[in-house]
Protein backbone atom coordinates (compact mmCIF):
# COMPACT_ATOMS: atom_id res chain seq x y z
CA UNK A 1 0.00 0.00 0.00
CA UNK A 2 1.38 3.40 -1.02
CA UNK A 3 1.04 6.71 0.78
CA UNK A 4 -1.64 8.93 -0.70
CA UNK A 5 0.53 12.02 -0.21
CA UNK A 6 4.09 11.12 -1.21
CA UNK A 7 3.72 7.67 -2.81
CA UNK A 8 6.07 5.99 -0.34
CA UNK A 9 5.33 2.35 0.59
CA UNK A 10 3.57 2.23 3.97
CA UNK A 11 4.69 0.07 6.88
CA UNK A 12 2.70 -1.27 9.84
CA UNK A 13 3.04 2.11 11.56
CA UNK A 14 0.14 4.60 11.70
CA UNK A 15 2.13 7.27 9.89
CA UNK A 16 4.09 7.46 6.64
CA UNK A 17 7.84 7.04 7.11
CA UNK A 18 8.45 9.20 4.06
CA UNK A 19 6.39 12.33 4.74
CA UNK A 20 5.00 11.73 8.24
CA UNK A 21 1.33 11.89 7.19
CA UNK A 22 -1.27 10.24 9.44
CA UNK A 23 -2.49 7.21 7.45
CA UNK A 24 -4.70 5.42 9.99
CA UNK A 25 -7.99 6.44 8.37
CA UNK A 26 -6.51 5.92 4.92
CA UNK A 27 -5.53 2.34 5.80
CA UNK A 28 -8.99 1.58 7.15
CA UNK A 29 -10.55 2.85 3.95
CA UNK A 30 -8.20 0.78 1.78
CA UNK A 31 -8.79 -2.33 3.89
CA UNK A 32 -12.56 -1.80 3.57
CA UNK A 33 -12.17 -1.49 -0.19
CA UNK A 34 -10.18 -4.75 -0.38
CA UNK A 35 -12.74 -6.51 1.83
CA UNK A 36 -15.59 -5.39 -0.45
CA UNK A 37 -13.64 -6.48 -3.54
CA UNK A 38 -12.93 -9.95 -2.09
CA UNK A 39 -16.58 -10.30 -1.09
CA UNK A 40 -17.68 -9.34 -4.61
CA UNK A 41 -15.21 -11.83 -6.09
CA UNK A 42 -16.56 -14.68 -3.93
CA UNK A 43 -20.16 -13.81 -4.79
CA UNK A 44 -19.34 -13.74 -8.50
CA UNK A 45 -17.78 -17.21 -8.25
CA UNK A 46 -21.04 -18.66 -6.86
CA UNK A 47 -23.14 -16.67 -9.43
CA UNK A 48 -24.59 -14.26 -6.87
CA UNK A 49 -24.20 -11.50 -9.46
CA UNK A 50 -26.49 -8.96 -7.76
CA UNK A 51 -24.58 -9.29 -4.51
CA UNK A 52 -21.30 -9.04 -6.42
CA UNK A 53 -22.44 -5.78 -8.07
CA UNK A 54 -23.34 -4.26 -4.69
CA UNK A 55 -20.01 -5.28 -3.10
CA UNK A 56 -17.93 -4.06 -6.06
CA UNK A 57 -19.78 -0.72 -6.14
CA UNK A 58 -19.05 -0.36 -2.42
CA UNK A 59 -15.37 -1.07 -3.13
CA UNK A 60 -15.30 1.66 -5.81
CA UNK A 61 -16.88 4.12 -3.38
CA UNK A 62 -13.90 3.59 -1.10
CA UNK A 63 -11.29 3.49 -3.89
CA UNK A 64 -12.22 4.76 -7.37
CA UNK A 65 -8.76 3.78 -8.66
CA UNK A 66 -9.30 0.05 -7.92
CA UNK A 67 -8.78 -1.32 -11.44
CA UNK A 68 -9.41 -4.98 -10.61
CA UNK A 69 -12.77 -4.17 -8.98
CA UNK A 70 -13.85 -2.07 -11.96
CA UNK A 71 -12.81 -4.78 -14.44
CA UNK A 72 -14.68 -7.44 -12.45
CA UNK A 73 -17.75 -5.20 -12.23
CA UNK A 74 -17.71 -4.88 -16.01
CA UNK A 75 -17.52 -8.68 -16.36
CA UNK A 76 -20.47 -9.12 -14.00
CA UNK A 77 -22.49 -6.56 -15.98
CA UNK A 78 -21.56 -8.39 -19.18
CA UNK A 79 -22.69 -11.72 -17.70
CA UNK A 80 -26.04 -10.14 -16.75
CA UNK A 81 -26.48 -8.99 -20.37
CA UNK A 82 -25.88 -5.27 -19.65
CA UNK A 83 -23.08 -4.75 -22.17
CA UNK A 84 -23.38 -0.94 -22.22
CA UNK A 85 -22.73 -0.68 -18.47
CA UNK A 86 -19.81 -3.12 -18.84
CA UNK A 87 -18.19 -1.00 -21.58
CA UNK A 88 -18.47 2.13 -19.44
CA UNK A 89 -16.67 0.45 -16.52
CA UNK A 90 -13.90 -0.84 -18.80
CA UNK A 91 -13.42 2.55 -20.43
CA UNK A 92 -12.98 4.18 -17.00
CA UNK A 93 -10.59 1.39 -15.98
CA UNK A 94 -8.50 1.88 -19.14
CA UNK A 95 -8.34 5.61 -18.39
CA UNK A 96 -7.04 4.95 -14.87
CA UNK A 97 -4.40 2.42 -16.02
CA UNK A 98 -3.37 2.65 -19.65
CA UNK A 99 -0.94 -0.30 -19.71
CA UNK A 100 -1.23 -3.96 -18.70
CA UNK A 101 -4.95 -3.67 -18.17
CA UNK A 102 -7.38 -6.49 -19.00
CA UNK A 103 -10.09 -3.92 -19.75
CA UNK A 104 -8.26 -3.07 -23.00
CA UNK A 105 -8.45 -6.73 -24.06
CA UNK A 106 -12.16 -6.94 -23.19
CA UNK A 107 -12.97 -3.85 -25.26
CA UNK A 108 -10.84 -5.06 -28.16
CA UNK A 109 -12.74 -8.37 -28.24
CA UNK A 110 -16.08 -6.57 -28.47
CA UNK A 111 -14.93 -3.90 -30.94
CA UNK A 112 -13.29 -6.43 -33.25
CA UNK A 113 -16.70 -7.99 -33.97
CA UNK A 114 -18.91 -5.41 -35.66
CA UNK A 115 -21.79 -7.86 -35.76
CA UNK A 116 -21.72 -8.20 -31.98
CA UNK A 117 -21.79 -4.42 -31.58
CA UNK A 118 -24.82 -4.20 -33.85
CA UNK A 119 -26.58 -6.90 -31.80
CA UNK A 120 -25.80 -4.99 -28.57
CA UNK A 121 -27.30 -1.78 -29.98
CA UNK A 122 -30.35 -3.65 -31.28
CA UNK A 123 -31.07 -5.41 -27.98
CA UNK A 124 -30.78 -2.19 -25.98
CA UNK A 125 -33.12 -0.45 -28.44
CA UNK A 126 -35.70 -3.26 -28.36
CA UNK A 127 -35.60 -3.51 -24.56
CA UNK A 128 -36.26 0.23 -24.24
CA UNK A 129 -39.12 -0.09 -26.74
CA UNK A 130 -40.63 -2.94 -24.70
CA UNK A 131 -40.49 -0.78 -21.56
CA UNK A 132 -42.38 1.98 -23.35
CA UNK A 133 -44.96 -0.54 -24.57
CA UNK A 134 -45.48 -1.77 -21.00
CA UNK A 135 -46.02 1.79 -19.82
CA UNK A 136 -48.66 2.22 -22.55
CA UNK A 137 -50.37 -1.07 -21.63
CA UNK A 138 -49.60 -2.84 -24.93
CA UNK A 139 -48.36 -6.04 -23.29
CA UNK A 140 -48.65 -8.31 -26.35
CA UNK A 141 -46.21 -6.24 -28.41
CA UNK A 142 -43.94 -5.93 -25.37
CA UNK A 143 -43.78 -9.73 -25.10
CA UNK A 144 -42.88 -9.99 -28.79
CA UNK A 145 -40.08 -7.43 -28.40
CA UNK A 146 -38.69 -9.15 -25.29
CA UNK A 147 -38.64 -12.52 -27.03
CA UNK A 148 -36.56 -10.98 -29.82
CA UNK A 149 -34.22 -9.44 -27.22
CA UNK A 150 -33.71 -12.81 -25.49
CA UNK A 151 -33.11 -14.57 -28.80
CA UNK A 152 -30.19 -12.23 -29.41
CA UNK A 153 -29.03 -11.91 -25.79
CA UNK A 154 -30.18 -14.94 -23.71
CA UNK A 155 -28.32 -13.70 -20.59
CA UNK A 156 -30.20 -10.41 -20.26
CA UNK A 157 -31.54 -10.84 -16.70
CA UNK A 158 -33.77 -7.75 -16.73
CA UNK A 159 -35.42 -8.92 -19.96
CA UNK A 160 -36.16 -12.34 -18.42
CA UNK A 161 -37.66 -10.66 -15.34
CA UNK A 162 -39.83 -8.27 -17.35
CA UNK A 163 -41.07 -11.06 -19.64
CA UNK A 164 -41.88 -13.21 -16.60
CA UNK A 165 -43.89 -10.37 -15.06
CA UNK A 166 -45.84 -9.94 -18.30
CA UNK A 167 -46.68 -13.66 -18.23
CA UNK A 168 -47.79 -13.27 -14.60
CA UNK A 169 -50.06 -10.42 -15.66
CA UNK A 170 -51.63 -12.80 -18.20
CA UNK A 171 -51.75 -15.60 -15.55
CA UNK A 172 -49.57 -17.86 -17.70
CA UNK A 173 -47.80 -19.29 -14.67
CA UNK A 174 -45.78 -22.02 -16.38
CA UNK A 175 -44.20 -19.57 -18.85
CA UNK A 176 -43.53 -17.09 -16.03
CA UNK A 177 -41.82 -19.80 -13.97
CA UNK A 178 -39.66 -20.72 -16.97
CA UNK A 179 -38.43 -17.10 -17.40
CA UNK A 180 -37.73 -16.63 -13.68
CA UNK A 181 -35.88 -19.96 -13.61
CA UNK A 182 -33.66 -18.80 -16.50
CA UNK A 183 -32.98 -15.57 -14.61
CA UNK A 184 -32.09 -17.53 -11.47
CA UNK A 185 -29.62 -19.69 -13.39
CA UNK A 186 -27.81 -16.57 -14.56
CA UNK A 187 -27.97 -14.63 -11.26
CA UNK A 188 -28.70 -16.92 -8.34
CA UNK A 189 -28.71 -14.14 -5.77
CA UNK A 190 -31.15 -11.67 -7.34
CA UNK A 191 -33.74 -10.95 -4.64
CA UNK A 192 -36.36 -9.84 -7.17
CA UNK A 193 -36.06 -13.06 -9.15
CA UNK A 194 -36.33 -15.21 -6.03
CA UNK A 195 -39.39 -13.32 -4.81
CA UNK A 196 -41.13 -13.55 -8.20
CA UNK A 197 -40.32 -17.27 -8.49
CA UNK A 198 -41.75 -17.98 -5.04
CA UNK A 199 -45.02 -16.22 -5.90
CA UNK A 200 -45.36 -18.16 -9.16
CA UNK A 201 -44.63 -21.50 -7.48
CA UNK A 202 -47.37 -20.80 -4.93
CA UNK A 203 -49.82 -20.27 -7.80
CA UNK A 204 -48.71 -23.50 -9.45
CA UNK A 205 -49.04 -25.72 -6.31
CA UNK A 206 -51.89 -28.16 -7.20
CA UNK A 207 -54.19 -29.85 -4.69
CA UNK A 208 -53.30 -33.45 -3.97
CA UNK A 209 -56.12 -35.44 -5.38
CA UNK A 210 -55.73 -39.14 -5.12
CA UNK A 211 -58.03 -41.39 -6.96
CA UNK A 212 -58.13 -45.09 -6.27
CA UNK A 213 -59.64 -47.60 -8.64
CA UNK A 214 -60.79 -50.96 -7.76
CA UNK A 215 -60.75 -53.71 -10.28
CA UNK A 216 -63.74 -55.88 -9.89
CA UNK A 217 -63.41 -59.42 -10.94
CA UNK A 218 -66.39 -61.24 -12.05
CA UNK A 219 -66.47 -64.93 -11.66
CA UNK A 220 -68.27 -66.82 -14.33
CA UNK A 221 -69.64 -70.13 -13.69
CA UNK A 222 -68.98 -72.41 -16.54
CA UNK A 223 -71.55 -74.98 -17.21
CA UNK A 224 -70.09 -78.37 -16.90
CA UNK A 225 -71.25 -81.58 -18.32
CA UNK A 226 -71.14 -85.01 -16.76
CA UNK A 227 -69.89 -87.70 -19.05
CA UNK A 228 -71.42 -91.14 -18.62
CA UNK A 229 -70.64 -94.28 -20.50
CA UNK A 230 -73.16 -96.90 -21.57
CA UNK A 231 -71.45 -99.72 -23.27
CA UNK A 232 -69.49 -98.42 -26.16
CA UNK A 233 -71.54 -95.15 -26.29
CA UNK A 234 -70.75 -91.94 -24.36
CA UNK A 235 -73.76 -89.95 -23.07
CA UNK A 236 -73.30 -86.23 -22.26
CA UNK A 237 -75.74 -85.20 -19.51
CA UNK A 238 -76.28 -81.55 -18.46
CA UNK A 239 -75.88 -80.60 -14.76
CA UNK A 240 -79.59 -79.87 -14.32
CA UNK A 241 -80.28 -83.39 -15.14
CA UNK A 242 -83.07 -82.55 -17.61
CA UNK A 243 -83.48 -84.21 -20.93
CA UNK A 244 -83.68 -82.27 -24.25
CA UNK A 245 -87.12 -80.71 -24.90
CA UNK A 246 -87.58 -81.34 -28.63
CA UNK A 247 -89.93 -79.39 -31.03
CA UNK A 248 -91.74 -77.46 -28.28
CA UNK A 249 -88.52 -75.81 -27.21
CA UNK A 250 -87.80 -74.58 -30.73
CA UNK A 251 -91.33 -73.15 -31.05
CA UNK A 252 -90.94 -71.24 -27.76
CA UNK A 253 -87.60 -69.87 -28.85
CA UNK A 254 -89.10 -68.68 -32.17
CA UNK A 255 -91.98 -66.96 -30.38
CA UNK A 256 -89.53 -65.20 -28.06
CA UNK A 257 -87.54 -63.92 -31.00
CA UNK A 258 -90.69 -62.58 -32.70
CA UNK A 259 -91.84 -60.84 -29.51
CA UNK A 260 -88.38 -59.30 -29.08
CA UNK A 261 -88.44 -57.95 -32.62
CA UNK A 262 -91.85 -56.39 -32.06
CA UNK A 263 -90.73 -54.72 -28.86
CA UNK A 264 -87.66 -53.39 -30.62
CA UNK A 265 -89.64 -52.02 -33.58
CA UNK A 266 -92.50 -50.41 -31.68
CA UNK A 267 -90.88 -49.32 -28.39
CA UNK A 268 -87.10 -49.00 -28.64
CA UNK A 269 -86.64 -47.74 -32.22
CA UNK A 270 -88.82 -44.56 -31.88
CA UNK A 271 -86.94 -43.53 -28.73
CA UNK A 272 -83.60 -44.02 -30.47
CA UNK A 273 -84.81 -42.01 -33.49
CA UNK A 274 -85.88 -39.18 -31.18
CA UNK A 275 -82.53 -39.34 -29.37
CA UNK A 276 -80.67 -39.16 -32.70
CA UNK A 277 -82.75 -36.16 -33.76
CA UNK A 278 -82.05 -34.39 -30.46
CA UNK A 279 -78.32 -35.09 -30.84
CA UNK A 280 -78.38 -33.75 -34.39
CA UNK A 281 -80.13 -30.56 -33.23
CA UNK A 282 -77.52 -30.15 -30.49
CA UNK A 283 -74.70 -30.47 -33.03
CA UNK A 284 -76.39 -27.90 -35.30
CA UNK A 285 -76.71 -25.46 -32.39
CA UNK A 286 -73.07 -26.08 -31.50
CA UNK A 287 -72.01 -25.32 -35.08
CA UNK A 288 -74.07 -22.13 -35.06
CA UNK A 289 -72.46 -21.03 -31.80
CA UNK A 290 -68.98 -21.78 -33.17
CA UNK A 291 -69.78 -19.79 -36.31
CA UNK A 292 -70.91 -16.81 -34.20
CA UNK A 293 -67.74 -17.10 -32.11
CA UNK A 294 -65.57 -17.20 -35.22
CA UNK A 295 -67.30 -14.10 -36.59
CA UNK A 296 -66.72 -12.23 -33.33
CA UNK A 297 -63.10 -13.42 -33.31
CA UNK A 298 -62.64 -12.08 -36.85
CA UNK A 299 -64.00 -8.69 -35.76
CA UNK A 300 -61.68 -8.71 -32.76
CA UNK A 301 -58.69 -9.63 -34.94
CA UNK A 302 -59.48 -6.82 -37.34
CA UNK A 303 -59.57 -4.42 -34.38
CA UNK A 304 -56.24 -5.83 -33.16
CA UNK A 305 -54.71 -5.38 -36.61
CA UNK A 306 -55.78 -1.73 -36.58
CA UNK A 307 -54.27 -1.27 -33.12
CA UNK A 308 -51.04 -2.98 -34.20
CA UNK A 309 -50.78 -0.69 -37.20
CA UNK A 310 -51.08 2.32 -34.88
CA UNK A 311 -48.52 0.77 -32.55
CA UNK A 312 -46.18 0.16 -35.47
CA UNK A 313 -46.39 3.82 -36.47
CA UNK A 314 -45.68 4.83 -32.87
CA UNK A 315 -42.70 2.45 -32.68
CA UNK A 316 -41.37 3.83 -35.95
CA UNK A 317 -41.57 7.34 -34.49
CA UNK A 318 -39.74 6.14 -31.37
CA UNK A 319 -37.08 4.46 -33.50
CA UNK A 320 -36.58 7.65 -35.48
CA UNK A 321 -36.30 9.58 -32.21
CA UNK A 322 -33.66 7.19 -30.87
CA UNK A 323 -31.54 7.07 -34.00
CA UNK A 324 -32.07 10.68 -35.11
CA UNK A 325 -29.86 13.69 -34.61
CA UNK A 326 -31.16 14.22 -31.05
CA UNK A 327 -31.55 10.56 -30.09
CA UNK A 328 -30.07 8.80 -27.08
CA UNK A 329 -28.01 6.51 -29.32
CA UNK A 330 -26.23 9.51 -30.85
CA UNK A 331 -25.34 10.85 -27.40
CA UNK A 332 -23.92 7.47 -26.30
CA UNK A 333 -21.87 7.21 -29.50
CA UNK A 334 -20.45 10.71 -28.92
CA UNK A 335 -19.52 9.79 -25.33
CA UNK A 336 -17.77 6.59 -26.44
CA UNK A 337 -15.96 8.51 -29.19
CA UNK A 338 -14.75 11.02 -26.57
CA UNK A 339 -13.52 8.16 -24.37
CA UNK A 340 -11.62 6.53 -27.25
CA UNK A 341 -10.08 9.91 -28.14
CA UNK A 342 -8.92 10.26 -24.51
CA UNK A 343 -7.24 6.83 -24.72
CA UNK A 344 -5.60 7.63 -28.07
CA UNK A 345 -2.37 9.48 -27.31
CA UNK A 346 -2.19 10.77 -30.89
CA UNK A 347 -5.20 13.03 -30.23
CA UNK A 348 -5.21 16.09 -28.00
CA UNK A 349 -7.70 17.31 -25.40
CA UNK A 350 -9.58 19.41 -27.94
CA UNK A 351 -10.48 16.25 -29.87
CA UNK A 352 -12.11 14.90 -26.72
CA UNK A 353 -13.88 18.24 -26.15
CA UNK A 354 -15.28 18.21 -29.69
CA UNK A 355 -17.20 15.02 -28.95
CA UNK A 356 -18.24 16.15 -25.46
CA UNK A 357 -19.43 19.47 -26.85
CA UNK A 358 -21.68 17.63 -29.32
CA UNK A 359 -23.63 16.00 -26.47
CA UNK A 360 -26.92 17.75 -25.72
CA UNK A 361 -27.05 19.38 -22.29
CA UNK A 362 -30.77 18.62 -22.13
CA UNK A 363 -29.97 14.90 -22.43
CA UNK A 364 -27.23 15.17 -19.80
CA UNK A 365 -29.47 16.98 -17.30
CA UNK A 366 -32.74 15.06 -17.81
CA UNK A 367 -32.27 11.67 -19.49
CA UNK A 368 -28.71 10.38 -18.97
CA UNK A 369 -28.07 7.36 -16.72
CA UNK A 370 -25.77 7.50 -13.71
CA UNK A 371 -23.03 5.53 -15.54
CA UNK A 372 -23.26 7.98 -18.48
CA UNK A 373 -22.88 10.95 -16.09
CA UNK A 374 -19.92 9.34 -14.28
CA UNK A 375 -17.95 8.89 -17.50
CA UNK A 376 -19.05 12.29 -18.88
CA UNK A 377 -17.94 14.18 -15.74
CA UNK A 378 -14.71 12.17 -15.50
CA UNK A 379 -13.70 13.06 -19.06
CA UNK A 380 -14.59 16.74 -18.55
CA UNK A 381 -12.44 16.92 -15.41
CA UNK A 382 -9.50 15.17 -17.09
CA UNK A 383 -9.32 17.72 -19.95
CA UNK A 384 -10.62 20.78 -18.09
CA UNK A 385 -7.41 22.76 -17.59
CA UNK A 386 -5.98 22.08 -21.04
CA UNK A 387 -9.22 22.86 -22.89
CA UNK A 388 -9.85 25.98 -20.81
CA UNK A 389 -6.41 27.38 -21.68
CA UNK A 390 -6.88 26.60 -25.38
CA UNK A 391 -10.30 28.27 -25.52
CA UNK A 392 -8.99 31.27 -23.55
CA UNK A 393 -6.16 31.86 -26.02
CA UNK A 394 -8.40 31.50 -29.09
CA UNK A 395 -11.09 33.67 -27.48
CA UNK A 396 -8.58 36.40 -26.65
CA UNK A 397 -7.28 36.36 -30.23
CA UNK A 398 -10.86 36.66 -31.55
CA UNK A 399 -11.50 39.60 -29.17
CA UNK A 400 -8.40 41.39 -30.40
CA UNK A 401 -9.66 40.88 -33.98
CA UNK A 402 -13.03 42.33 -32.85
CA UNK A 403 -14.68 39.01 -33.76
CA UNK A 404 -16.98 39.28 -30.74
CA UNK A 405 -19.35 36.32 -31.41
CA UNK A 406 -16.40 33.92 -31.64
CA UNK A 407 -14.76 35.55 -28.62
CA UNK A 408 -17.94 35.17 -26.54
CA UNK A 409 -18.27 31.50 -27.45
CA UNK A 410 -14.63 30.56 -26.76
CA UNK A 411 -14.24 32.65 -23.59
CA UNK A 412 -17.52 31.25 -22.24
CA UNK A 413 -16.29 27.69 -22.79
CA UNK A 414 -12.94 28.55 -21.21
CA UNK A 415 -14.70 29.68 -18.03
CA UNK A 416 -17.06 26.71 -18.20
CA UNK A 417 -14.17 24.23 -18.15
CA UNK A 418 -12.18 26.14 -15.48
CA UNK A 419 -14.26 28.04 -12.90
CA UNK A 420 -11.08 29.59 -11.48
CA UNK A 421 -10.19 31.40 -14.71
CA UNK A 422 -11.03 35.03 -13.74
CA UNK A 423 -9.27 36.36 -16.87
CA UNK A 424 -11.66 34.46 -19.12
CA UNK A 425 -14.65 35.83 -17.19
CA UNK A 426 -13.35 39.44 -17.41
CA UNK A 427 -12.71 39.34 -21.16
CA UNK A 428 -16.06 37.61 -21.65
CA UNK A 429 -17.67 40.68 -20.08
CA UNK A 430 -15.63 42.97 -22.34
CA UNK A 431 -16.70 40.98 -25.43
CA UNK A 432 -20.37 41.27 -24.41
CA UNK A 433 -19.92 44.99 -23.71
CA UNK A 434 -18.20 45.77 -27.02
CA UNK A 435 -20.79 43.73 -28.95
CA UNK A 436 -23.60 45.80 -27.42
CA UNK A 437 -25.00 43.08 -25.15
CA UNK A 438 -24.99 45.19 -21.98
CA UNK A 439 -27.17 42.84 -19.93
CA UNK A 440 -24.83 39.84 -20.25
CA UNK A 441 -21.81 42.11 -19.75
CA UNK A 442 -23.20 43.25 -16.37
CA UNK A 443 -23.83 39.62 -15.40
CA UNK A 444 -20.23 38.67 -16.23
CA UNK A 445 -18.71 41.61 -14.26
CA UNK A 446 -20.97 41.02 -11.25
CA UNK A 447 -20.05 37.33 -11.28
CA UNK A 448 -16.34 38.25 -11.38
CA UNK A 449 -16.74 40.55 -8.36
CA UNK A 450 -18.69 37.94 -6.36
CA UNK A 451 -16.60 34.88 -7.26
CA UNK A 452 -13.12 36.50 -7.16
CA UNK A 453 -13.19 39.28 -4.54
CA UNK A 454 -9.38 39.15 -4.18
CA UNK A 455 -8.66 39.30 -7.92
CA UNK A 456 -6.77 42.24 -9.39
CA UNK A 457 -9.46 42.44 -12.08
CA UNK A 458 -12.22 43.41 -9.61
CA UNK A 459 -11.34 47.13 -9.84
CA UNK A 460 -11.46 47.02 -13.64
CA UNK A 461 -14.78 45.20 -13.54
CA UNK A 462 -16.21 47.88 -11.21
CA UNK A 463 -15.01 50.60 -13.58
CA UNK A 464 -16.72 48.85 -16.53
CA UNK A 465 -19.94 48.60 -14.53
CA UNK A 466 -19.72 52.34 -13.81
CA UNK A 467 -19.28 53.04 -17.52
CA UNK A 468 -22.31 50.90 -18.31
CA UNK A 469 -24.36 52.75 -15.67
CA UNK A 470 -23.41 56.11 -17.21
Amino acid sequence: MLCYQCGCRLSELDYCTGCGADVRAYKRIMYAAEYSYNDGLERARVRDLSGAINSLRQCLKYNKQHVDARNLLGLVYFECGEVGAALIEWVISATVREEKNLALDYMEIIQSNQGRLDIIRTTIKKYNVSLELCQKGDYDMAIIQLRKVLNQNPKFVKAHQLLGLLYVQREEWEKAKREFTHSKRIDGGDVKTLRYLKEVEEQLDPDDVRTTGRNKKRQKEESAAVYKSSGNDIIIQPLNGKEPLGINAFIQIALGIVIGLCVTIFLITPSKVQSAQDELKGQINSYVEQLDWKNSEIVELETRISQLEQTNLSLQDNLNALSGSDGALREINELLAAAYAALDHSQDAMSVEQHLGSISQTYVEQEASQEFLDLYNYLRQSIGDSVSESYYNSGLEAYNRMDYPTAITHLGRAYQYDRNNDDALYYLGLAYMDSGDVEHAEESFHQLIESFPDSTLVTKAQQKLAEIAE
